[in-house]
């Protein structure tokens, strides 16, 4: 897989507060228009591990943090290095260390991403959620002889076998490779459609996928989906038209890019409606930074929306995790507040760990945000 982040794993860094020492984040970009050779990329590495040395120096860190800080540093500066980098289909990479809470993780990443390093008492996840929110996808090819099938994200699918015995249990003694027929008869097609339905079925157990997208002749569709597991037709989320024959990864894949990117739209179409009703009906969102913290403290947002990147100041309480936009003490606890440069930072990792949806816009939706202040919630309750 080209991206290794699920929401699952988000939300386990999101909520990981090691307790006495600091984390050190590193995003590296891996765009191969830049960073092409091993020379460039180790000329970037280099770049990012001594930002992140000079931020472990100039943090003020008690003795202890500082001292494990720097051994996070000399284990990167080891273990990240072009020959030793597993990078292979990644544009980018988020790396995460700390030494204390037992972490170095690398999670690939499927677009370019700025190089950046933070020290921070979590890790820094707010660039994660764009990706997070990506969703696993299964292309299957299928005309009455024969089933392609492809797996993994809009920005990277490969081909899979689905005759492979680790895909799918046996229909019977054949294989989907197996010598046909010239012209098939009703019972082959049954049992080649019934492979290709346990090929998905098995697909979707063993490696996991959100989206279903199908490319089949329209008088074969419906038997197509008669055939399919309950599971797995429940992700079908749209259909392709390719050539079966000729259609290689990076052609199903710029197709099922662009069904799912209407779809993407789509979603993104029905929170701004969900957005405008509960502004100015029903109350169920919040506009403007206020009183979308306030919301996210009390857990009822469903779905954080703000511009690709916009950034507001705020305060946060390092006890209990209030938020604001401002204030000197926690109104729950009175700890004083820590300033924060990016609340939305915080405001993204606080939605991840209480389940709601972050959605970063662009173009045209931008211009809509600016009217609520940058930032608005679609909220629960």
């Amino acid at each position: 897989m080209v991206s290794e982040l699920d929401a699952a794993r988000l939300r386990r860094l999101a909520g990981l507060r090691p307790e006495g020492a600091k984390v050190i984040s590193l995003y590296l970009d891996l765009d191969p228009q830049q960073f092409a050779t091993g020379e460039a990329r180790a000329s970037e590495i280099t770049s990012l591990l001594d930002q992140a040395a000079h931020l472990v120096e100039e943090a003020g860190l008690e003795h202890g943090a500082r001292v494990a800080a720097r051994e996070d540093l000399k284990r990167a500066r080891e273990e990240i290095t072009p020959d030793d980098l597993d990078a292979k289909g990644a544009l980018g990479l988020a790396i995460f260390i700390c030494g204390p809470a037992d972490l170095f993780e690398q999670i690939k990443l499927p677009r370019p991403v700025g190089s950046a390093a933070r020290l921070g008492d979590s890790p820094w996840v707010e660039p994660l959620v764009g990706f997070a929110g990506e969703r696993r996808v299964a292309v299957s090819l299928i005309d009455g002889e024969h089933h392609r099938l492809f797996h993994g994200t809009p920005g990277a699918l490969e081909e899979i076998n689905p005759g492979s015995i680790a895909l799918r249990r046996s229909v019977d003694q054949g294989g989907a490779q197996e010598q046909r027929h010239p012209r098939p008869s009703q019972e082959d097609l049954a049992q080649h459609l019934e492979r290709a339905s346990h090929a998905l079925l098995a697909l979707l157990k063993t490696r996991g996928y959100d989206a279903l997208l199908l490319g089949a002749r329209q008088e074969l569709r419906s038997e197509v989906l008669d055939k399919l597991h309950p599971y797995v037709r429940e992700r079908l989320a749209g259909d392709v038209s390719v050539d079966m024959s000729s259609a290689n990864a990076a052609t199903v894949q710029k197709a099922a890019a662009e069904v799912l990117a209407q779809l993407r739209e789509r979603e993104t179409d029905d929170a701004f409606a969900r957005l405008r009703e509960g502004i100015g009906r029903d109350g169920r969102a919040a506009a403007g930074l206020t009183d979308v913290l306030d919301a996210l403290v009390q857990r009822r947002v469903e779905i954080l929306i703000y511009p690709e990147g916009f950034a507001a100041p705020g305060v946060i309480c390092p006890a209990d995790g209030w938020m604001g936009a401002s204030g000197s003490t926690c109104p729950v606890d009175g700890t004083t507040l820590e300033q924060r440069e990016n609340i939305l930072e915080n405001a993204a990792e606080s939605a991840v760990l209480q389940d709601a949806r972050v959605l970063v816009v662009g173009d045209p939706h931008r211009d809509e945000l600016s009217i609520h202040g940058n930032v608005a919630a679609v909220l629960r309750f």
